[in-house]
């Protein structure tokens, strides 16, 4: 059965048990599935994740601090103290973001990929 989180409790209850099963990338999950009165799975129908583009010819350092400043305060104004922003090594943004934010990785050995549902 899939219940909503509605509390601190259930919150705490369901990151423990991904952490348990070794699933240390669970972010913002907003319900949880249960059988037998176990926590077995989870889900977010509400991910805060962020893609932005920056010129690379026209906008510089300053810009992009300038944009990520901003970008924070829209999203606390959103209710998200924490987003995830999707960024690949090749871009100029990446050394930025590695400094400044950190990386979300699976346990050693394991690869995901985002995939995007229509």
């Amino acid at each position: 059965k899939v219940w909503p989180i509605q509390s601190e409790e259930e919150m705490k209850a369901v990151q423990e048990a991904a952490y348990e099963d070794e699933h240390r990338s669970l972010i913002t999950p907003s319900h949880y599935i249960s059988k037998g009165g176990e926590i077995i799975g989870a889900f977010s129908v509400e991910s805060p994740t962020v893609y932005w583009w920056m010129h690379t010819q026209k906008a510089l350092k300053k810009d992009s601090m300038s944009a990520l400043t901003a970008l924070d305060a829209v999203m606390a104004d959103h209710g998200f103290r924490q987003y995830i922003v999707p960024c690949e090594e090749s871009s100029p943004y990446y050394k930025l973001l590695t400094n400044r934010c950190p990386i979300i990785k699976p346990l050693v050995g394991r690869d995901w990929t985002l995939f995007l549902n229509k």
